[in-house]
């Protein structure tokens, strides 16, 4: 483990990588000022957001933190298979646990005519370009930050609560949606968190995290109390309730998400308390 470093230093740390993630969503969105068609305009936002966030990124891990893109988790990709399993099997089953509630289908023609950009957009942009940004900067440079000034517990803990917390900005909430949201955010962050930690990078994360976007939020698929006609499929929640619906926010704060999580989470352990064991022998 690194040297402990200063709480100024992680503070810094921390505010340059939110930084860089603002910077590269800004310079990454010029590419719709081209003539492109809506297809190629997401791909290659998708490629621009993530190549300018890892380049910004070395200067926190680098400068402030002391340490290589490696040590901060970001350095090159690494995919086991069994979190490209867990990355398939996570939206796949929340989607079946949720379309067994009582609802009703509904095609969306006109969403079909635009199938290219939808896919490009929800695989390409929505999905694994800002999961492996977020990875980036949440479960790289400020679980190192954090892992390094204080210990892994605030590391896990403190920017799984944040990322719930950042996910409700903007959002028009009641206190009750605001809950769903803190519990699954929180959820969802020590999810990756764990996976990042037991894998000793984001990039597994980085691909759970973007496969989820793009199957649950992307616009392919919609599961949810009232229909989205710019979604190709719907499927209508027939049921009231926040905690099977996930309220305001989405079937991502729905206690099926929230299972799933625990689930994915779960499955870290053993690979994590071998890491500590191997570490300490």
């Amino acid at each position: 483990m690194p040297a402990p470093i200063r709480t100024r230093d992680a503070l810094l740390g921390i505010v340059l990588a939110i930084v860089a993630l603002v910077a590269a969503q800004l310079a990454a969105q010029l590419v719709y000022l081209l003539p492109l068609t809506p297809a190629t305009a997401h791909a290659l936002f998708g490629g621009a957001y993530v190549l300018v966030a890892g380049v910004l990124l070395v200067l926190p891990c680098r400068v402030v933190l002391h340490l290589s893109p490696a040590d901060c988790r970001i350095g090159r990709p690494v995919l086991p298979a069994r979190w490209l399993l867990a990355a398939i099997l996570l939206p796949v089953g929340v989607s079946l646990a949720l379309i067994t509630l009582p609802g009703d289908w509904a095609y969306h023609p006109a969403a079909a005519g635009e199938l290219a950009p939808k896919l490009t957009q929800a695989l390409l942009a929505t999905g694994l370009a800002v999961g492996a940004v977020e990875e980036m900067v949440f479960r790289g440079v400020i679980l190192s930050a954090l892992e390094r000034r204080w210990n892994r517990w605030v590391a896990v803990l403190f920017p799984s609560m944040l990322f719930g917390l950042l996910h409700a900005l903007g959002a028009e909430l009641g206190l009750a949606d605001i809950a769903l949201l803190f519990v699954a955010g929180t959820s969802v962050g020590v999810m990756f968190s764990l996976i990042t930690l037991e894998s000793g990078s984001v990039w597994p994360a980085a691909v759970v995290h973007g496969l989820w976007n793009a199957l649950m939020i992307g616009g392919i698929l919609h599961i949810g109390p009232d229909t989205n006609p710019d979604a190709l499929l719907s499927y209508r929640l027939s049921v009231s309730s926040p905690v099977l619906t996930g309220g305001s926010f989405g079937v991502e704060s729905s206690l099926f998400a929230v299972i799933g999580y625990l689930v994915v989470s779960a499955a870290a352990v053993p690979g994590l308390l071998r890491r500590r064991r191997s570490s300490n022998t």
